[in-house]
């Protein structure tokens, strides 16, 4: 079978598409399909695209109206070499991807794995996903709603990464539950980073983009209340609330609060591993790959109650990320006698063994049906 995937981004760029896309396209050329990327990217060419066992097409980022027409005369071109679409954006890329679908009446499968229209929303008001439909917030961005609805409608087939999520949408896009699906996110069996507990610091960290979604402020706020002081706030990523943040930090003079340059996913899951805890403080973080990094090399960190792995909420530490207090709670409670050994221990207990390879082989069964 030949395989156009279609992402919005692709590695080297950060973020869950980035690291997901290239290890499926790795499984699909192993299990004997052909298979072809096309991302928008920052750039239009990267050495180490020559290096890839498949064709990589970047569309390199202007203006938007100029990146969705390259991004579709592009696809325009390709899709009639492919037997079917498979797409990691409802939106950016599912726009033109949905059109060339239609046009060749090519098969269209889109996973996924956050929500563009709320995100959007979180740049400027703090709600999270459930608050964002179950107040009817979705209809202030309706024109976007109603095309990301085409986009799905178009599709054969949507493959979620939760089963959250998945209820979420299908309630409110009117979708038929015949089409939907739930892969979860899989783990990278390569990754071989263990915590050293002889060599662990004092760092709390956080890693990701600077945006609201992710709730930092209520981070930095939740940890200055703290009245431990030994510990240090370390916010790895980039973003538009960059400047705002150095801005805050500044002001307070919070010596141990700093800010990191995004790192690779390797040299993040080292520094990870050798910190005290990891934070996921976002409104709402759907699916995380982050976290079930965490998981494979046992490093101890709490989240938002806020997310789609259900599963792990029963034996995690949570709290909600709309109260400040809580996250300074949740902080007291784990560096309390005890409570951070025996909480080490838990996360160790937690095992979580889904493979890129059985992620592979479930998605296949989806596409060839």
């Amino acid at each position: 079978m030949k395989i156009l995937i279609a992402s919005g981004i692709f590695t080297p760029e950060i973020g869950g598409p980035a690291t997901y896309v290239p290890l499926i396209a790795e499984q699909f050329l192993h299990l004997g399909h052909e298979v072809a990327v096309i991302s928008y990217s920052d750039k239009a060419s990267y050495e180490q695209d020559k290096a890839l066992p498949y064709p990589v097409m970047r569309i390199a980022r202007s203006n938007k109206l100029s990146n969705y027409w390259r991004y579709f005369i592009t696809l325009f071109k390709l899709a009639p070499k492919y037997d079917l679409i498979y797409c990691f954006d409802h939106f950016s890329a599912g726009l033109p991807v949905a059109t060339v679908s239609r046009i060749f009446g090519k098969p269209l499968y889109i996973r996924v794995g956050g929500d563009f229209i709320w995100e959007r929303y979180v740049e400027h008001e703090s709600v999270t996903l459930e608050q964002y439909y179950e107040q009817d917030l979705y209809k202030k961005d309706i024109n976007r709603f109603k095309i990301i609805n085409w986009v799905f409608q178009t599709s054969q087939g949507i493959i979620f990464t939760t089963e959250w999520q998945k209820n979420i949408f299908a309630k409110y896009y009117s979708l038929k539950n015949k089409k939907l699906f739930v892969i979860n996110n899989p783990i990278d069996q390569k990754l071989d980073i263990r915590r050293e507990e002889s060599n662990i610091s004092n760092d709390i960290i956080f890693a990701g983009r600077f945006i609201n979604k992710n709730n930092i402020f209520n981070l930095i706020d939740g940890f200055s209340a703290w009245s431990q002081n030994k510990h240090k706030l370390v916010l790895v990523g980039e973003g538009p609330l960059k400047a705002k943040i150095e801005k805050i930090i500044a002001e307070n003079n919070y010596k141990n609060i700093i800010i990191l340059d995004k790192l690779s996913r390797h040299d993040l899951i080292k520094k990870m591993s050798q910190s005290w805890l990891v934070v996921f403080p976002s409104l709402s973080d759907i699916s995380p790959n982050t976290m079930l990094d965490c998981v494979q090399a046992k490093i101890p960190f709490i989240s938002s109650k806020e997310i789609g792995f259900t599963g792990l909420k029963k034996d995690i530490k949570i709290f909600d990320p709309q109260k400040i207090e809580e996250i300074t709670i949740c902080l007291q409670d784990l560096a309390a006698k005890n409570n951070y050994t025996n909480y080490c221990q838990k996360i160790k207990s937690l095992n979580y063994d889904y493979s890129y390879h059985q992620a592979t082989v479930d998605t296949l069964k989806i596409l060839q049906s």
